[in-house]
């Protein structure tokens, strides 16, 4: 029997060896070893142990891994990176506040079909500490969308509107606002919505809020809708600027603003009346105006309409001379029985008046514009006179001295003495010679109130009879 055992023996452990050997070749080559890569987050267990010492955290490295799957190709084909967990205990942080990664293959595989599994280069989950820091803000409303036409948002509440933020301390630092955005696009009615909390830095950018905790994570804003209407505004200037400078022009924007309220209450606004006191001013003045003390207690603006720019603008006036002689003047209401004439030295000397006004309106203006005249309303008996020299009143143009002409008013020779004179041979129409405007050849008076007098060279000429 033993011999037969040991017979041929070398033949027996030769076929053996390649038997093992052919059916390590087939089984290699329908199931053959294969390889994978998984990218896995890091799972953070136990982190409420470090919340309970008044800290947080902030991961510095290992947030995912890499790890390399080694097994049959038939299952390391069918695992997806659900079949693994990756985390890390942070109940048993080191003094260097670091704890290794695990991976665990969640999947249930018999023991020879469980691929091996080997991490990457990052291996250890690696963490900053700080201080945890609470910090209340109010809620602020950002709308999105327009309202229908006609309409605008009168008033939002928001419930709550204090909200609680706790986070890292040099995070907590960062929060300008906290802001809840809802959309009101074609809203015609009151609304209630809801919107979730977000933190905004003092620049408006928005901070990443995913390690921070809100005392509620959803926000209630309660809306009310008003009736709009669009009023002009008026810019009423008032006063008068130091002396020597005028009031050119005012400029503003907007010209008109949309108002809100009841419909009732709207109704008996026209305009919005804006005064400005000008008194002694000298320079240009440029104003912002915040409208909402201009406008009825029950009524709004439009966020867009809450101020109007405004531009005064004061001009320095300028003073230039203007000369005339007593030909340039005219007289107004001379008295039937008296004439009229100029004393030797207005007749011979210039006259000037100084005149104020912008440099465009003088540099346009002329003599004839100024209508220099005497009015000889209160002169009723004959003499000598110093009588003011009056001007036309003129929008812009103020005069800045009063000159003055020396006249004389005669009595007109009575009519039974010119005919006794022409009983007698003397003519009548022939000059005196006393430089006095004399005889209706002399001097022709304009007594229609046009104020024109006009001096005749001919004085002397005789007739023939």
């Amino acid at each position: 029997m033993k011999r037969r055992w040991t017979k041929n023996l070398g033949l027996k452990i030769l076929s053996l060896g390649l038997a093992a050997l052919i059916w390590f070749v087939i089984v290699n080559i329908d199931d053959p070893a294969i390889t994978r890569t998984f990218r896995l987050s890091v799972e953070k267990r136990n982190e409420d142990v470090i919340a309970s010492q008044g800290m947080c955290y902030e991961v510095l490295e290992g947030d995912a891994v890499t790890i390399t799957v080694k097994g049959k190709r038939s299952v390391v084909e069918a695992l997806t990176t659900s079949d693994f967990s990756a985390y890390a205990d942070l109940s048993k942080l080191s003094r260097w506040n670091a704890v290794p990664i695990k991976v665990e293959l969640t999947k249930y595989l018999t023991e020879s079909d469980t691929p091996s599994i080997t991490l990457g280069t990052v291996d250890t989950l690696i963490v900053t500490l700080e201080d945890t820091e609470t910090k209340q803000f109010k809620v602020t409303v950002v709308k999105k969308g327009t309202v229908e036409d006609g309409y605008c948002i009168g008033e939002l509440k928001t419930k709550p509107n204090i909200i609680q933020v706790t986070g890292a301390k040099s995070q907590i630092s960062k929060i300008d606002e906290v802001r809840v955005e809802i959309d009101v696009s074609n809203a015609s009615e009151d609304f209630t919505t809801t919107g979730a909390p977000k933190v905004y830095d003092s620049d408006g950018k928005e901070i990443n809020s995913s390690k921070m905790t809100f005392s509620t994570t959803e926000v209630k804003v309660i809306g009310t809708l008003l009736n709009t209407k669009a009023v002009p505004v008026v810019i009423e200037v008032q006063g008068t600027p130091l002396h020597g400078y005028r009031h050119t022009n005012t400029e503003y924007e907007p010209k008109s603003v949309t108002i809100a309220g009841d419909k009732q209450v709207l109704s008996q606004v026209s305009k919005i009346v804006i005064p400005i006191d000008i008194s002694g001013k000298y320079t240009d003045i440029e104003t912002e105006i915040t409208l909402d003390s201009y406008i009825p207690e029950d009524v709004i603006l439009e966020e867009e309409s809450r101020s109007v720019m405004v531009n005064i603008v004061i001009e320095k006036l300028q003073v230039k001379d203007f000369t005339f002689t007593v030909n340039d003047i005219q007289f107004k209401n001379l008295n039937d029985k008296l004439k009229f004439s100029y004393s030797s030295s207005s007749t011979s000397n210039e006259i000037v008046v100084k005149v104020m006004g912008s440099e465009e309106e003088l540099n346009n203006l002329k003599i004839t514009d100024l209508a220099p005249y005497i009015d000889l309303q209160e002169r009723n008996k004959q003499g000598n006179y110093v009588i003011e020299i009056r001007f036309a009143d003129l929008e812009g143009i103020e005069i800045q001295n009063r000159p003055t002409v020396s006249i004389e008013l005669t009595t007109e020779p009575d009519t039974t003495d010119e005919d006794d004179n022409q009983g007698a041979g003397i003519d009548p129409n022939q000059g005196t010679g006393d430089g006095v405007l004399d005889g209706e050849d002399a001097t022709n008076i304009d007594n229609s109130g046009d104020g024109t007098v006009e001096n005749d060279a001919d004085t002397g000429n005789d007739d023939e009879e």
